[in-house]
């Protein structure tokens, strides 16, 4: 069992590329755990349907006891936080397929209201496109890209989970948002 937090935080890409020093307390279900002013900060070994899977997901649901997610990525906007509401997978890749159907969770799940947003908060769609293609994505005016929300929201959402997403667009904010 993890140590009771009071919020949960998984990190689409690991710290370091945040530029935040974390020390390893668990691994468990191919991820990381740390606690960080009183915050779980959760990442994956390695982004790859191999880890963030239902089974996997399952296992930290099982060990976090806490229902509630905020699924942080990087984007590339001028906007410097957003609050997503919904992604476009234009990634080519879905850590759902061949997964499903996982325990008693239907093959098809309903991925309708995955993302839990504060009604008085402006609130956008990203468009995840994968850790290399986001590299190279080009900044455009009316497209947020993301790295990988698209890919593990799902995964979070079919296991149960209650998901907030945020994009941030730079190390500093990330910093600032997680400290």
């Amino acid at each position: 069992m993890i140590k009771k937090t009071v919020e949960s935080y998984y990190l689409c890409a690991g710290p370091g590329v945040w530029g935040l020093e974390i020390g390893i307390s668990k691994k468990l279900a191919c991820h990381v755990f740390s606690i960080m002013n009183d915050k779980l900060i959760i990442w994956p070994k390695k982004l790859s349907s191999d880890n963030c899977n239902p089974k996997n997901i399952n296992i930290i649901k099982s060990s976090v006891q806490n229902r509630n997610i905020v699924i942080m990525d990087r984007i590339k906007c001028k906007t410097p936080i957003v609050n997503i509401c919904g992604h476009v997978n234009r990634s080519g890749e879905n850590y759902l397929i061949g997964m499903t159907p996982y325990d008693k969770h239907p093959q098809f799940p309903d991925m309708t209201y995955m993302y839990k947003t504060h009604p008085q908060k402006p609130t956008k769609i990203v468009h995840t496109v994968g850790q290399k293609r986001f590299e190279e994505a080009i900044l455009n005016s009316k497209i947020i890209w993301s790295e990988a929300v698209g890919l593990v929201a799902p995964v979070f959402h079919y296991v149960g989970y209650n998901i907030k997403g945020i994009g941030v667009n730079s190390v500093d904010l990330a910093k600032q948002f997680l400290l």
